[in-house]
Order: C-alpha cells, then sequence, then structure tokens
C-alpha cells in the first residue's frame, strides 16, 4: 500500500530548492525514482519520499537535463542518486525543522 500525503508534498511550495538554493517559485515535491523507496512502474515513490527542487534541479535528477544546475554532480546516473539524496537529506531535515514530521 502506497502512502499518499498531499500536505506533505504541498509543503514544498514556496520553499527553497533543497538541491541549488533557488527560490524561484518552480520548487516542487519531486518523488524518488528509487525501487526501495516504492518508484515502480506506472506509480511514484511514497510521498515521504520526496526532495524538494527546482525545476531545473527535477529535471536533471530524472534524466530530462544534462548539466546539473550547481555544477556539483558529474550527469551521470550515480550523480543524479547523489543528487536527489543530498536533497531529500536537507528536506527531511527542515521537515522536521517545521514540525511536520517526527513530532507527536
Amino acid at each position: 500500500m502506497m502512502h499518499r500525503d498531499r500536505r506533505l508534498l504541498d509543503s514544498a511550495n514556496g520553499k527553497p530548492c533543497a538541491g541549488c538554493g533557488r527560490n524561484d517559485g518552480t520548487v516542487v515535491a519531486a518523488h524518488s525514482n528509487d525501487l526501495a523507496h516504492g518508484k515502480g512502474v506506472g506509480h511514484r515513490a511514497h510521498d515521504i519520499f520526496h526532495a524538494r527542487l527546482c525545476h531545473a534541479c527535477h529535471d536533471f535528477v530524472d534524466g530530462r537535463r544534462k548539466d546539473e544546475p550547481t555544477g556539483l554532480y558529474p550527469a551521470t546516473r550515480d550523480g543524479r542518486r547523489e543528487c536527489w539524496r543530498r536533497a531529500f537529506d536537507r528536506t527531511i531535515l527542515a521537515l522536521a525543522m517545521e514540525g511536520r514530521i517526527g513530532s507527536t
């Protein structure tokens, strides 16, 4: 069963990109592309496995853009994964600090 949480995804709106830091109004909750996070053919990973990414960073991690916006990661599969993973770590920290996860 997939975990879906629209409020969690919507929390990305208006926030800076966890990949490059830009706050250009294009930041969305970019789901993981990893099978271990629930990604499969025809469906996205569980909603908790997302990173707040701007359009440019999202396109890079999904393979639609060859040049990574910050220049920190190579345009390889491993580079895209590392970019998403670091942004995910920053996103989880931000969600915890905002009280959206981890507190009862």
